[in-house]
């Protein structure tokens, strides 16, 4: 680690940095879904947060169905044989 208490390393005043820890969680399309789901899930259990905006509408209702293969292979095939005709996009994780 370059910049932790222990080296001694420091930034001048003057100095910045353009990324942070663990940027590409949220470059990576599985890693930042993941993330996605969990601050879901998390939301879900804090009986004082809310998922929905003012109007009513549900605020992570942009992310679609998404499955992560192979991991998530056997969801993914059930939910296609639901509707075989759908179409479906395929990215890869970087």
């Amino acid at each position: 680690q370059m910049f932790n208490s222990d080296s001694g390393y420091r930034l001048q005043d003057h100095q910045i940095i353009n990324h942070f820890p663990n940027h590409y969680e949220l470059t990576r399309k599985d890693l930042m879904v993941k993330n996605i789901k969990r601050y879901k899930r998390e939301k879900e259990k804090d009986v004082n947060a809310s998922l929905h905006n003012a109007t009513g509408e549900t605020i992570l209702d942009f992310v679609p169905i998404t499955y992560i293969l192979p991991s998530d292979y056997c969801l993914f095939v059930e939910e296609y044989k639901k509707d075989p005709g759908s179409l479906w996009i395929v990215k890869p994780t970087a």
